[in-house]
């Protein structure tokens, strides 16, 4: 009786630690993989690299926060030519001044933010949310080795404002103007100054997801991580050529009250080659930098695509809904080649093993223009000041 009760609680104990075993098991494998990711990034840090010129800091991991400004600045513009033919007036001479049948919307939206991020090794992830009540947002991923790097940026702007000329309103002004005899003829820039308007509230916004990989020619002398997340020390100064592509999506959202008079959506698609310099600068090996980057790019593959909820539209505003759309499809196909480019200006400040200061500043110019003159541009400002702590 004695023996079977034994067994019965060694059997027990055993199921019992069945699931203990296992857990134990998926810890062990877990902290391989671990293990291994650990050894592949820090082969990536270590990659080859005169350790005259650059060399790593004594600690792996960064905590860091920032305060931020940015200035985005927004234009777009659709040519819409059957507008004139719609009002009869493509032979009148005041008309062949494309910009009066030309819709165009210049906004921009200046926002300060706060920061928080972790780094690790060539790795950092940062968050960036509105200090204010305007819900921006931005995110971004990125990794610096030696030669390779890599930067995944996303950002939603909100509550944009600037102004918009409509071309239906500026001829509805020289039709108004025309029909009253006593009033003096209007010139192309008097149907432009009456057709358009501000835009002062918040029915549109603006997202952007930049993806972009760049390469190190000189990647032995010059560390382009020492200057932007302090993840190496450039201890001499040193420049390189450097290479890249980028590639951009753009989402611009406008509610009611743009061409079709419902919720459009304008996207763009854009793929772009291009090439720089960048070079580092420092005084007392490495203590104090300040580096300094141009990167112009060329597009060579580009798309772009319009889209309108026409749900909310009554029978009759569709079927006029419908004509618009097509001839905005005619202004929207196609693309050309355009130049865009990317300058950044840093300094860091490594006050000791764990304390980082540092400043950044950056200029983003993307490009979309077809040859029907339909073009999308945006400005991108930024700036900031972080502080890590390397532990």
């Amino acid at each position: 009786m004695e023996t079977k009760t034994l067994l019965r609680t060694l059997a027990a104990l055993f199921v019992l630690a069945m699931p203990l075993t296992s857990m134990a098991q998926k810890e062990s494998a877990l902290k391989k993989k671990v293990g291994k990711a650990d050894n592949f990034i820090t082969k990536i840090a270590r990659s080859k690299f005169d350790s005259t010129y650059v060399t790593l800091p004594e600690h792996k991991w960064m905590v860091f926060v920032s305060g931020n400004g940015t200035y985005n600045k927004y234009h777009l513009r659709v040519p819409m030519p059957g507008i004139v033919e719609d009002f009869g007036l493509e032979d009148n001479p005041v008309f062949g001044n494309r910009d009066i049948y030309t819709y165009d919307m210049d906004l921009h939206s200046g926002t300060q933010s706060a920061s928080i991020g972790v780094g690790y090794r060539t790795l950092r992830l940062k968050y960036s949310f509105n200090i204010g009540k305007v819900n921006d947002q931005q995110i971004t991923i990125e990794s610096l080795g030696s030669r390779f790097g890599f930067l995944v940026d996303y950002r939603h702007t909100k509550k944009m404002k600037g102004d918009m000329y409509d071309p239906e309103e500026g001829i509805d002004a020289w039709i108004n103007n025309a029909m009253t005899q006593a009033a003096e003829p209007m010139t192309a820039g008097d149907i432009i100054k009456a057709g358009t308007h501000p835009i002062n509230k918040s029915y549109n916004n603006f997202s952007l997801l930049h993806l972009q990989a760049h390469y190190v020619f000189n990647y032995k002398h010059f560390s382009y991580s020492a200057g932007r997340t302090a993840s190496r020390i450039q201890k001499k100064s040193a420049g390189s050529p450097l290479a890249l592509i980028d590639f951009y999506q753009s989402r611009a959202k406008f509610e009611k009250d743009f061409i079709i008079g419902t919720d459009e959506v304008f996207r763009t698609w854009k793929l772009s080659l291009g090439g720089g310099y960048g070079y580092n600068w420092t005084p007392n090996a490495g203590r104090f930098l300040v580096q300094a980057s141009v990167m112009p790019s060329i597009t060579f593959f580009s798309h772009s695509k319009h889209k309108a909820n026409l749900s909310t539209l009554t029978e009759e505003e569709k079927e006029g809904a419908d004509q618009v759309m097509a001839r905005v499809k005619d202004m929207v196909d196609g693309s050309k080649i355009t130049l865009n480019c990317t300058a950044r200006l840093s300094a860091t400040w490594n006050i000791n093993k764990h304390y980082v200061l540092g400043a950044y500043g950056s200029y983003q110019y993307s490009n979309f223009t077809n040859k029907s003159r339909y073009s999308i541009k945006e400005n991108y400002f930024s700036g900031s000041l972080w502080v890590g702590y390397r532990f």
